[in-house]
């Protein structure tokens, strides 16, 4: 790798990593995107605005990479969400209409390749896993928080939904909307729980 390449994975990978517990995207698919869509942080958007997807976004550095995802986190791109092997959710983000370019999966996966950014895929698949054997572990219905009694689902408020949304890290404003939702599915999908966006006693205990 050149200077200039290693100088700017440095500097993404650390949003890149957080991207897969927020919204279950790959640290390879996110970082191989952002540098191809800004020529490696030389583009105009990069370099002026801190832009690495030609996407509207401001805040430091990161930032227009997090926004990108928050998008994604929707349900045009809910096939995407969990996926563990890049070339499989490069092309379902592809697939889902992101990037009119037919070669764009191709030249993302040709950029993970070229430079090894699946091993920041192993990192968070292996930190993923290790949080699941112990949950697996712990004796279920004694979850360090109890279980409120009650399915919580999209319209529910109060306490418990800040406890659920600071689980699945989002903000904790104490209603579940859409983007509560999303997040519940991604973590349940990480976890092999059924899917359906709805905190029961399975995904509680899971959380707590």
């Amino acid at each position: 790798m050149s200077a200039k390449t290693d100088k700017f994975l440095a500097g993404i990978k650390s949003g890149a990593m957080s991207l897969w517990d927020k919204f279950g995207i790959l640290p390879s698919v996110a970082a191989g995107q952002a540098a191809l869509e800004s020529a490696w942080g030389g583009s105009g958007l990069a370099t002026r605005y801190n832009n690495l997807f030609g996407i509207k976004g401001s805040y430091q550095g990161n930032s227009a990479m997090m926004n990108t995802w928050e998008v994604y986190g929707g349900k045009r791109y809910a096939k995407a969400i969990g996926l563990k092997d890049y070339k499989a959710q490069i092309k379902a983000i592809h697939n889902a209409g992101y990037a009119t370019d037919p070669d764009y999966s191709t030249k993302v996966i040709s950029i993970i390749e070229k430079y090894g950014l699946a091993s920041w895929d192993r990192e968070v698949l292996q930190e993923k896993k290790t949080e699941t054997k112990t949950a697996t572990a712990k004796d279920e219905g004694k979850a360090i928080v109890p279980y409120p009694g009650k399915v919580i689902k999209k319209g529910s408020t109060g306490k418990d939904v800040e406890c659920i949304q600071r689980a699945v890290k989002v903000s904790a404003d104490g209603k579940f909307g859409t983007k509560t939702e999303v997040a519940v599915k991604a973590y349940q999908k990480r976890q092999g729980l059924t899917v359906d966006g709805k905190v029961g006693p399975e995904t509680w205990n899971r959380l707590f």
